[in-house]
């Protein structure tokens, strides 16, 4: 059953069945809690998971950012969860401090993989992801916490001094800013076979889950793939309607400017 509403949320408030986010990155200046605040308070569901590295303990330290943003939303899903939405907090590789996530969050965190049964009876693997990830599982440096760092400081000092003259056609810091963030992408990835026989060998119909920090939905065979994206850069969010539609939304601000991630949206059937 779906919570009341209160005052405090405006109008145009879209309703849910559920809503999966990922990889915001709590704890760190590239987070989008602005964005991500004006996107919880547009929606509501009866369910909202937390797909993993929601806060990240990685940052804990020097590094450490929280400000007023950060904690608006880590009270705005306090605030879902005491209105009575259920929320999971399913552990990334991120969240290596869960007592840390859990008392910002006021969250116990959920196992590492779930089953969601979407609304036509698909069974849905959902964990973020590390797990099947070949790039943890290779032990690369990048997926060290200093090496991932160094990764994205290196990828926010080109994107931050270079930014007006990449949108120049054909400029330098342009293309250098793309090599290194197609070199902080690599950083993850998934295998299809990996995924393929992961959702297989749990008798799954498909798998939802982030980590890789781009949102995409496809068929791997018969196996549903789809991945909610992140809130450093792109924004998104996958959702669930009440007629069982499953959407990838991308949030640009105000619910009039609302876009999908996809051409169309992703119906499970």
């Amino acid at each position: 059953m779906l919570y009341s509403m209160t005052a405090a949320h405006p109008a145009g408030l879209r309703s849910c069945r559920s809503i999966w986010i990922s990889d915001v990155h709590l704890g760190t200046h590239r987070c989008q809690a602005a964005a991500l605040l004006d996107f919880l308070r547009h929606h509501e569901a009866e369910s909202l998971y937390l797909v993993g590295d929601i806060i990240d303990g990685w940052n804990w330290g020097p590094g450490w950012f929280w400000d007023a943003a950060h904690e608006a939303v880590a009270a705005e899903i306090r605030a879902w969860a005491r209105r009575g939405t259920y929320v999971a907090l399913i552990p990334g590789n991120h969240d290596a401090d869960l007592e840390l996530a859990e008392s910002l969050l006021g969250l116990k965190a959920a196992p590492l993989e779930m089953v969601y049964r979407t609304l036509d009876g698909r069974r849905m693997l959902v964990t973020h992801g590390h797990l099947l990830d070949r790039a943890l599982a290779a032990g690369r440096w990048w997926q060290t916490s200093p090496g991932y760092a160094m990764a994205t400081r290196i990828h926010q000092w080109y994107g931050r001094d270079w930014e007006e003259r990449a949108e120049r056609p054909r400029s330098l810091s342009a293309y250098l800013r793309y090599r290194v963030k197609r070199a902080v992408e690599y950083v993850t990835d998934f295998d299809d076979r990996d995924l393929f026989e992961a959702v297989r060998a749990r008798g799954m119909d498909g798998i939802i889950c982030g980590h890789i920090h781009r949102a995409e939905q496809r068929l791997i065979g018969p196996i549903w793939y789809i991945n909610d994206g992140d809130w450093v850069e792109s924004r998104t969010a996958l959702v669930e309607g009440w007629d069982g539609a499953l959407q990838l939304l991308q949030w640009n601000g105000a619910p009039d400017r609302e876009a999908l991630a996809s051409t169309a949206p992703v119906v499970v059937s």
